[in-house]
């Protein structure tokens, strides 16, 4: 079959899906998005219960993959409990993403569970994350005359303060994504981590530092590429994931939604 497109068993016939639409790289086994996955999965080991936002393609193949290593509690936006769809879909609210869950949700309920203290993590968004962990979905400018609107913050605003942590995701590393202070504060919280194709940062002492630098990355690019004077707290390299690894994200999500929203992927060794 070739490579732009991959095939996927459902209602007991073969469903051929392009690939190539939100692949940049369909020939590439091993690319950051799959670093970032297993970082994520890593990092979910010790998680009871998490939650996955709307518009978290990576984030959902990683919950997906932990689920079936560790059996944490997957919650999607989409409403479901531990869902196992055929093959992920590009879309966080799609209907398959319900195939096989053991129970569905509604908003309100995931808001009085993040209330009672039910949820270890939620994956968040920003259109900008500054040094201290505050979300920006709303303007990009000033209010009153804003260069750019978003789509808004959704729950986070109140969900932010409710879970345990929050982890953030950014498929690009750039300072207008990674500014000192966001030009607007759509949510602050509890957000003790972020990843992104350079690294991954945790939240100490009130402000975002690298702790793990992917492979290739130099410190000097991390700090051309951060708005504000990024600290380098004790550093680790994050690792490459092995073949069978990979094989197991590749089996979770056959359609490589992973890698969607990235400009590009670069193979790593």
């Amino acid at each position: 079959m070739a490579a732009d497109h991959v095939a996927r068993l459902a209602d007991g016939g073969l469903v051929v899906t392009a690939r190539a639409t939100h692949d940049p790289a369909p020939e590439t086994e091993c690319t950051v998005a799959e670093v970032m996955t297993w970082a994520i999965v890593r990092r979910l080991e010790d998680i009871g219960v998490a939650f996955q936002g709307f518009a978290s393609p990576l984030p959902t193949v990683a919950l997906r993959v932990a689920r079936e290593r560790t059996g944490v509690t997957h919650l999607s936006a989409s409403g479901a409990v531990d869902g196992e769809p055929a093959a992920m879909p590009l879309s966080t609210e799609d209907a398959h993403l319900l195939e096989g869950a053991s129970a569905q949700f509604t908003s309100p309920e995931a808001f009085d569970l993040a209330a009672r203290g039910g949820v270890d993590v939620m994956f968040v968004g920003g259109a900008q994350i500054d040094r201290h962990g505050r979300l920006n979905n709303t303007v990009a400018g000033s209010w009153a005359e804003p260069t750019v609107k978003f789509g808004g913050g959704g729950g986070t605003g109140s969900l932010l303060g409710l879970v345990e942590e929050a982890w953030a995701w950014r498929t690009e590393h750039r300072p207008r994504s990674l500014p000192a202070d966001v030009d607007f504060v759509t949510a602050t919280g509890n957000l003790s981590y972020l990843i992104t194709p350079l690294c991954e940062f945790e939240r100490r002492n009130g402000e975002l530092q690298v702790v793990s630098i992917h492979p290739g990355v130099s410190r000097e690019r991390i700090r051309e590429r951060t708005g504000w004077d990024v600290q380098f707290g004790p550093i680790e390299r994050t690792p490459i994931p092995d073949a069978d690894q990979r094989a197991l994200i590749e089996r979770v999500d056959p359609n490589r939604v992973r890698r969607s929203g990235f400009e590009t992927l670069s193979a790593l060794e």
